[in-house]
Parts: C-alpha cells; structure tokens; sequence
C-alpha cells in the first residue's frame, strides 16, 4: 500500500495531536513537558500545511492550526527560559 504525502501528513497530524492529549489527560504529561509541547506545535503545523494546500484552501483550519502550533512553540519557549532562569546563578551585588 502506497501513502500520498497528504495522508501521511494527515497522519502525523493526527498522531502527535492525540498523543499529546491523551499522554496529557491520562497524567502522564503536563503543559510543562517539552514533550506535550512539540507534539501540538508539530500535529498543529502539519495540520495547518494541509490546509493550504488543499484546493481551495480551507482557511479556518488553516488560521487554527497556525495559531495553535505558534501557542505550542510559545509553550516550548516558556519552559526552556523557565529552566534555563532556574540553572542560572542569581547575581549578587
């Protein structure tokens, strides 16, 4: 069986966004795992390619998807300066 490169994208998408929320509704992640994060940022985007390029493009989708995978990519910034503030000595003056 031969896959389009639309149905593997779709499956992408679908897989990391799932993954992402059942690992997050079973406990098994939070908002604050890189994990969850990269999972919606990276099903999100997939998502958001497929939609434009969907004649015609289906511009809600679209715009949804784009949003969400920028939250998830503010989500993997947030937590890497998190860390990376918590690692970081505190000047005393």
């Amino acid at each position: 069986m031969e896959l389009d490169v639309m149905t593997v994208t779709g499956l992408i998408a679908s897989v990391a966004l799932l993954a992402g929320f059942a690992l997050l509704t079973l406990g098994k992640l939070t908002a604050e795992h890189y994990t969850y994060q990269w999972l919606n940022a990276i099903g999100a985007g997939f998502l958001a390619y497929s939609a434009f390029v969907t004649e015609p493009i289906n511009m809600g989708v679209f715009l949804t998807e784009v949003i969400w995978s920028l939250i998830g990519f503010y989500g993997i910034f947030k937590i890497w300066r998190k860390r990376r503030a918590a690692e970081t000595p505190a000047r005393v003056n």
